[in-house]
């Protein structure tokens, strides 16, 4: 499926298992992808769909080799090695989103994949705790920009920056959560961004957030990632109070094992156990007894950041 980029000399799509971006001419790019990351000049940028269920031997080399793995799939379309920066995700590539905005003489595309299944947030005790993990689902955010102008190597850093914080504002207000910590997410454990420009024109020195190529980009950004994880993973922020309470690490068993221990009586038979179940969630279903809830919640995520709710009573 061909995606419109707007971009003369760029083309896009979406094939199978892989989405490709190619540039008649070499592109400048900054990303942290995992092959050719860094700053290259490149014509290609790929992303290849890893299945969760591809097979022990492909799913070791994903892990252990994942540089190795991409320069295969680069193989495979007869490319040159040097001549593209690869990604790679197991979210369903055809949930993928591509926006275009234009500004004067410059033309924007951005595209996303998205999934969160490893949410995390900067700051958890990941590596130190579980040491290397081998992750079975890889919810990869990846965003790439393209920009039809000529970005100084400084700009693109600042264009990451955008990029990032557009990320994190989309996930705060999908109200995603670390699987580690259960705080808001900032991101997920293998997130991927990619910045290209063409070199054309003038340089664009900075592209912050009160530039229009930050503007762009934070608009872009926080717009396709909000949609794309909605596409993949079927989240939007008025979701079930169960489901949110789940995504926090606090189950219906969780709360039905603590009442019981107050009320042993509970226990008695199967029936009064099912009955007190099919009871509480329908208390949880109710959109006022969610509100006090989730404004408990909020009230907890205060004080774990040390903010004093008593100063204003």
């Amino acid at each position: 499926m061909k995606l419109k980029t707007n971009i003369k000399s760029i083309e896009a799509e979406i094939q199978r298992g892989r989405i490709l971006v190619w540039s008649k001419t070499p592109l400048k790019i900054l990303s942290s992808a995992v092959l050719n990351g860094g700053l290259q000049h490149a014509n290609g940028i790929m992303i290849v769909q890893v299945s969760e269920d591809c097979g022990s031997d492909i799913a070791d080399e994903v892990h252990n080799n994942p540089e190795n793995f991409l320069r295969k799939e680069v193989s495979k379309l007869n490319l040159s090695q040097d001549k593209v920066v690869g990604l790679m995700t197991a979210a369903d590539l055809q949930n993928a989103e591509l926006t275009r905005r234009k500004y004067e003489d410059m033309t924007m595309s951005v595209l996303v994949t998205a999934g969160v299944s490893c949410a995390a947030t900067a700051g958890d005790e990941i590596a130190s705790k579980y040491g290397s993990i081998r992750f079975k689902e890889f919810g990869t955010i990846n965003i790439i920009v393209l920009i039809e102008g000529n970005l100084t190597e400084s700009c693109m850093v600042n264009a990451v920056n955008t990029v990032t914080e557009a990320k994190t504002v989309a996930l705060r207000e999908l109200d995603i959560r670390s699987r580690f910590s259960g705080d808001l997410a900032s991101g997920t454990v293998t997130d991927s961004v990619v910045v290209a420009c063409t070199k054309q024109g003038s340089p664009i020195r900075y592209a912050g957030t009160a530039t229009m190529v930050g503007e762009l980009v934070g608009k872009s950004v926080k717009e396709l990632v909000k949609k794309v994880i909605h596409k993949q993973e079927k989240l939007v922020p008025s979701r079930p109070l169960t489901k949110r309470l789940k995504e926090r690490g606090i189950s219906i068993a969780d709360m039905t094992a603590v009442f019981s221990q107050v009320h042993p009586t509970l226990c008695e038979s199967a029936e009064k156990w099912g009955q007190f179940t099919e009871e509480l969630q329908r208390v949880l279903s109710d959109q006022n007894i969610g509100s006090l809830v989730i404004a408990g919640l909020r009230l907890d995520d205060d004080a774990k950041n040390g903010f004093d709710s008593s100063r204003y009573e």
